[in-house]
């Protein structure tokens, strides 16, 4: 039976380390550590969606506007509505 010796070669291992480290440093990389973010621009977290098996519901958490879309058989359609609007008519 044939025994395995497993030998590392000191350069080749610090230049793998050197490597991996190098990697990691570029994908940690920010251009601009106290840039923020465009306030003319939509930001990525403003929008939430939740779906469920009957319907699916996208949320504006800047506006509070939202978009329902129920599910039922036939053609899919969009209701557009408005946090404000239904508390104002649940008051009357």
């Amino acid at each position: 039976m044939k025994m395995i010796h497993f030998s590392i070669n000191l350069p080749s291992f610090f230049l793998g380390s050197l490597t991996v480290i190098g990697i990691l440093l570029l994908t940690n990389f920010t251009s601009d550590p106290n840039k923020q973010p465009d306030p003319n621009g939509t930001d990525n977290r403003r929008f939430q969606a939740v779906s469920s098996e009957r319907e699916s519901i996208i949320l504006d958490t800047k506006t509070g506007r939202f978009v329902v879309m129920p599910s039922y058989l036939g053609k899919p359609r969009w209701i557009n509505a408005d946090f404000e609007e239904i508390r104002a008519n649940g008051k009357k």
